[in-house]
């Protein structure tokens, strides 16, 4: 099992806690939809944060930061409540920070954006954000304060800031706590779901907690998580792809020609999940994914690439289908020849040239 200070500060093992946390599922059991029960639900992943575009702001903003850039945010998590109007915007960091550190920029922006996300949302009526950053437990007091500062430091220059707070993970004894430190200032319906520290996966002992996850693998975070971590998470969606594959081929009907999309793969492996990605992570997931059907295929059928991220082959008779069907029932998730890992680290390649 990895200990629990590597995955508390991992990206993914925090991404898919709140995952957990937001699932419509009964409160029994390992997992306990502790933000799930209180109506919050998936809005997004990565969904793009519009910049205030008032002329004061964008001056405030230009001065605080030390930088004119106002391209979009785009926070990890966009929650929704099912009745109240404050939707939350979840940050996840390894570690809290000061408000002198190289996060300043972002948190600023995010905290003078989230005033008002009906511009981002595309919706008439004014719809209030409120800004999160969960991180460690032992950090969580000092995120709350550095956003705190932060927050002030927009009024004092003349623009409105979004309200914040910090909620901590913790694994103790009994497995994965949600906590804040400045639960009384979080939207009602989240400070009642954390105000008595919940569990939301619980720990027996005996099993890991990754194997929970709804996402193994997040592009792009290759440099910041533990080797042994990144590894673990690639081979993992590894082998939910392969058993999409094997479903979909298995169902099959000879004589037929097959579509193996890798938007519709990752739907399945990652329970609905990638539905919600809304970030240009979205493209080198399904591209990635794509590519497994040319290494577990590519020696037994053609495998013909009819867009970047989607693959189609024939199953002419059921010799054929059979043989598909051996050949992912035998591919191992971990064999650089097929797994995922192989396919992200492949250099790019230009879709005409192929």
């Amino acid at each position: 099992m990895t200990d629990a200070s590597t995955l508390l500060v991992d990206q993914v093992f925090q991404l898919n806690t709140f995952l957990w946390a937001l699932e419509d599922i009964p409160e029994k059991g390992q997992i306990q939809p502790v933000l799930g029960s209180a109506g919050y639900y998936l809005g997004a992943i990565g969904r793009q944060l519009l910049m205030p575009s008032a002329e004061q702001s964008v001056a405030a903003l230009a001065k605080l930061t030390g930088s004119t850039d106002r391209t979009p945010c785009r926070p990890d998590l966009w929650l929704r409540h099912e009745s109240d109007a404050v939707q939350p915007l979840v940050e996840l960091k390894a570690h809290g920070f000061s408000a002198e550190s190289s996060n300043r920029r972002q948190a600023l922006k995010l905290i003078a954006a989230a005033v008002d996300l009906s511009s981002s949302l595309a919706e008439p009526a004014e719809t209030p954000g409120h800004v999160l950053y969960a991180t460690v437990a032992t950090d969580a007091s000092e995120m709350a304060s550095t956003l705190q500062d932060l927050a002030r430091a927009l009024r004092a220059a003349g623009v409105a800031a979004a309200p914040t707070g910090a909620i901590g993970l913790a694994i103790e004894a009994n497995g994965v706590v949600l906590s804040s430190p400045n639960v009384d200032e979080l939207p009602e319906p989240l400070a009642g779901a954390l105000e008595s520290r919940p569990v939301v996966l619980h720990d027996d002992g005996k099993n890991d907690l990754q194997p929970l996850y709804f996402v193994p693998w997040i592009p792009g975070n290759d440099n910041s998580q533990h080797p042994d971590l990144h590894a673990a998470g690639l081979r993992e969606l590894t082998a939910r792809v392969l058993t999409q594959m094997l479903a979909e081929i298995g169902r099959a009907r000879p004589p037929t020609t097959l579509q193996l999309d890798g938007t519709r793969l990752l739907r399945a492996a990652t329970l609905g999940v990638f539905d919600q990605w809304r970030d240009a992570d979205r493209r080198q997931f399904s591209e990635a994914v794509a590519a497994i059907v040319d290494k577990s295929l590519g020696s037994v059928v053609t495998v013909r690439r009819t867009a970047p991220d989607s693959r189609e082959i024939d199953v002419p008779n059921g010799d054929v289908k059979e043989t598909l069907v051996e050949r992912l029932e035998l591919a191992d998730p971990a064999d650089p020849a097929v797994n995922l890992q192989a396919a992200v680290e492949e250099p790019p390649r230009l879709f005409d040239d192929l």
